[in-house]
């Protein structure tokens, strides 16, 4: 049988107007550029699934299958869309579909030689079924009849873009019993209920596919009023595609179904972040709606300690845990939206050149890690959000709401403009790429000359230094021969403007962690303090020394001479502990120490590495903020190489 030949979708060839890169550069998603980034996507989504077939194809995967071939799943697609085209466009946009073919195609390719994940994965042939459930889907929806079996999972079937029917366990059985297959028959117009029978149960599909009947659960939705406004229609809570979660691999499941209660929670707080974002951000509440067509929930966070993510090749998806408030969801929404908008315009452009992966990695304030070029570009695009969000969220705000947000404002635009000063100068940008970075940065270069009440915009001066000082304590290291140098005259009494220059070099730490609990405790003091004592007793739990805990708290509440008694106290048993000799360079700068603090927040590493010599070679460290002081009278005391 040939195989037939592929929607049409796929075949188009895309272009791009110069004038999308800079509207899209500014944060603006005119129609026709939304349009035209959908549209690429489709194809993109469609020439994978023809890679996947083939791919399938060639390995003869189709012969351990109980599944009818899987050309038979692409002549049902395209059988659909000779009569029903926005059907199949529909699936193709699905961003359950990207993340499959991205994981079955790695998977195929790696089939002879599968490691302690593929092991661990369902069968192969209930991967490539899920092309076709996309088909049974297609058939649904478009009311064609037509029978075609699906693969089950852990007692259910899922349609994509539908919704699941819950099976009764067991299931059919294969070598694994959280597998099976059933078998979708869809009558003629008149001719009885869709029915899916599995072994020797039979149930009935309702006709009406948005209404929950068990066994049928349908897509959970979330209408959007749309009265003179810009925003879409629905956003879908995609708690049953079982490729809703990019994260998700064989030995971490995707996450759960929820519950109707956290359903509700979720569908209270998205409408209200529509609204605040349409209310008051309608350019922003455009792009979101270009970006986002799918949230995947995750349990509730803590504040301020929110996770969310998002994949190149999940488009239109974002994976976000529950917020406190639909504040925090709309932010988060901003910032998961522009990392999908990103996505799409590098599938059609090449924004950064092939050697751009062999640069030096950088520094990104959102990032506790050295960054690539292209992680530079996503957090720089993805903040550039964020604080535009704030610049005009804090004015809509009053109290400790409006502190936060003036706070925040502060940190991320001034993040983003250090990152954009780093992207400006980088050969490794695409003469197209120079093109979106002049313009994100023209558009963010007023952000310098707004004006941020004191209290926080000196709580924000703290907040980036601390993160820079830290991050450099971390990644950076001094050689070995000039720490010995400086070493030698520290112990001969030498004056340190003697003292020669230090270049330190990327040393990436592996395992560089989460951001430091110092940053969360300025934002709970800002903007709801007794969230304080819990936070506090979390921190005394882990392996976070309760004394730096303390000290915190005294440098945060005012008291930089017990705040620098304290850090001191944790270097004596841990000197190694970048946020302890960073924190000790805060109190400093607080107490009019103006040596000991340039020292400890512009090269914290060369402070440590030096303290560390001297107490490994005299068996007797010294006093660090003494040790800081002479360090910040060296000149140029270092450097970066």
């Amino acid at each position: 049988m040939q195989q037939p030949p592929a929607p049409r979708p796929g075949l188009a060839r895309y272009r791009i107007p110069a004038s999308d890169i800079d509207a899209l550069a500014r944060g603006r998603v005119p129609l026709g550029t939304g349009r035209r980034l959908s549209d690429t996507e489709r194809g993109r989504r469609m020439l994978m699934l023809r890679a996947v077939a083939d791919t399938a194809r060639d390995g003869a995967a189709d012969l351990r299958s109980p599944l009818l071939p899987m050309r038979h799943a692409l002549g049902v697609l395209v059988k659909v869309e000779q009569i029903r085209p926005d059907v199949v466009r529909d699936m193709l946009e699905h961003p359950g579909t990207g993340i499959w073919a991205v994981r079955v195609l790695d998977r195929l390719a790696a089939e002879h030689g599968p490691g302690p994940a593929a092991a661990a994965a369902p069968p192969l042939w209930v991967e490539l079924g899920y092309l076709h459930s996309l088909a049974a889907t297609a058939l649904l929806r478009s009311g064609l009849e037509g029978t075609i079996r699906v693969p089950v999972r852990d007692g259910a079937v899922a349609l994509p873009t539908l919704g699941r029917v819950r099976l009764a366990a067991p299931v059919v059985g294969t070598e694994d019993d959280r597998y099976g297959w059933a078998t979708l028959h869809l009558p003629p117009p008149g001719g009885g209920p869709t029915v899916l029978t599995a072994a020797d149960r039979t149930v009935a599909v309702p006709a009406d596919l948005g209404t929950r009947q068990e066994p049928w659960l349908p897509l959970r939705v979330i209408p959007l009023a749309a009265e003179g406004r810009r925003v879409p229609t629905r956003l879908v809570l995609e708690d049953s595609d079982p490729y809703r979660d990019f994260r998700a691999d064989a030995r971490t499941p995707p996450s759960r179904y929820l519950t109707d209660h956290e359903a509700g929670r979720w569908r209270k707080l998205v409408s209200e972040a529509f609204d605040i974002l349409t209310t008051r951000h309608p350019h922003t509440a455009a792009l979101v709606t270009a970006a986002l067509r799918v949230l995947v929930p995750l349990p509730e966070a803590p504040r301020f300690r929110i996770a969310s993510a998002s994949h190149n090749e999940a488009f239109g998806s974002a994976v976000i845990a529950l917020p406190p408030d639909a504040r925090d969801l709309a932010v988060t929404m901003v910032h998961e939206a522009r990392h999908s908008i990103l996505n799409g315009l590098l599938h059609q452009l090449p924004l950064l050149a092939d050697t751009a992966a062999a640069e030096p990695r950088h520094y990104a304030q959102w990032r506790t890690d050295p960054r690539p070029l292209s992680g530079l570009l996503h957090g720089a695009y993805a903040f550039a959000g964020v604080a535009e969000f704030w610049r005009t969220e804090r004015h809509a705000v009053s109290g400790p709401q409006a502190d936060l947000g003036h706070f925040e404002f502060a940190v991320w635009s001034r993040g983003v403009l250090a990152a954009l000063d780093t992207l400006c100068v980088s050969p490794g940008l695409t003469p197209l790429g120079r093109q979106f970075v002049t313009g994100l940065a023209d558009e963010s270069r007023p952000w310098a000359d707004e004006a941020v009440p004191a209290r926080a915009h000196a709580w924000a001066l703290d907040e980036t230094a601390d993160l820079k000082a830290v991050w450099r304590a971390r990644h950076l290291r001094p050689p070995r021969g000039a720490v010995d140098g400086w070493a030698d005259c520290w112990l001969r009494g030498a004056d340190p403007k003697t003292a020669p220059a230090i270049s330190s070099r990327l040393r990436p730490e592996p395992n560089a962690g989460l951001p430091d609990a110092r940053s969360e405790f300025r934002r709970i003091l800002l903007a709801d303090p007794g969230l304080l004592p819990a936070r506090v007793r979390e921190t005394a739990a882990s392996r976070r020394p309760p004394a730096m805990t303390a000290a915190d708290i005294h440098l945060l509440h005012g008291d930089p001479a017990r705040a620098a008694q304290g850090y001191v106290r944790v270097l004596a048993t841990a000197p190694g502990l970048p946020s302890a000799w960073v924190g000790l360079g805060l109190a400093a700068e607080h107490l009019g120490e103006p040596s000991a603090a340039r020292a400890l927040l512009r090269h914290p590493e060369a402070v440590r590495a030096l303290h560390g010599n001297l107490a490994e070679t005299t068996r007797r460290a010294p006093d660090p903020l003494t040790l800081a002081d002479w360090v910040g009278r060296v000149p140029e005391a270092a450097g970066d190489d």
